[in-house]
């Protein structure tokens, strides 16, 4: 995968996932998904790491969708 570097990006708008609970729910930009070769029903593994106060990476990891 190419190395996207420390680029801005694309922005996304954060939306309830569900009403009664705290999840959130985003799109994914058509770039992340052309760069990551995304489908619909592949599963995201998400891994954060507290770098410094008010700066966290957040890895994410494709993996296919199970059947």
């Amino acid at each position: 995968m190419k190395d996207m570097g420390r680029n801005k990006g694309d922005r996304t708008k954060l939306g309830s996932a569900k009403t009664k609970t705290d999840s959130l729910r985003t799109t994914v930009p058509s770039s992340i998904v052309r760069q990551m070769k995304l489908n619909a029903g592949d599963q995201l593994e998400w891994q954060i790491e507290s770098l410094n106060p008010g700066i966290i990476k957040v890895s994410v990891i494709r993996s296919e969708k199970n059947d």
